[in-house]
């Protein structure tokens, strides 16, 4: 189910995945690894923050702490890849989301997630563990190469 190491269509590439990280960067204007209402809506400026910012909460907040992290983002752009959005569909949306346009509700997603607070071992916990562990080998590997 994971996207490590290996190829799988089914995960995001390392492309996207540099530009989702990008964009989350953009919105973290504190560099705190995490991103608030506050920021999203300072990312929006006046093209309908709130509600934007509103609308990404309920997508991405998978814990409801009223922070995004790097970990629920990432993760909630694999489960984007994995609802059967293609590359080509998520990379125009990140496209969109760099010039500051609006958010926009993955219905697909939103199914997922809804019925994953059904399931007994919650899929979207994992995802966001999984990503969680790859930024720690990421960040472990550049480590080392600066020794």
């Amino acid at each position: 189910m994971g996207c490590g190491a290996q190829k799988n269509s089914a995960c995001l590439n390392e492309k996207l995945r540099a530009k989702a990280l990008e964009i989350f960067r953009r919105i973290d204007i504190n560099n705190s690894g995490s991103i608030d209402k506050d920021e999203t809506q300072k990312f929006w400026k006046t093209n309908f923050a709130k509600v934007n910012t509103q609308a990404l909460f309920n997508a991405v907040d998978f814990d409801k702490s009223g922070q995004i992290s790097e970990d629920e983002w990432m993760a909630f752009w694999e489960i984007v890849k994995k609802s059967g959005y293609t590359d080509k569909e998520i990379s125009e949306e990140l496209d969109n989301l760099m010039e500051g346009k609006a958010w926009v509700q993955f219905r697909k997603v939103d199914e997922f997630v809804k019925r994953d607070q059904q399931r007994k071992n919650s899929q979207v916990q994992q995802i966001v563990k999984q990503n969680s562990k790859r930024k720690s080998l990421v960040q472990q590997q550049q480590s080392f190469h600066q020794e």
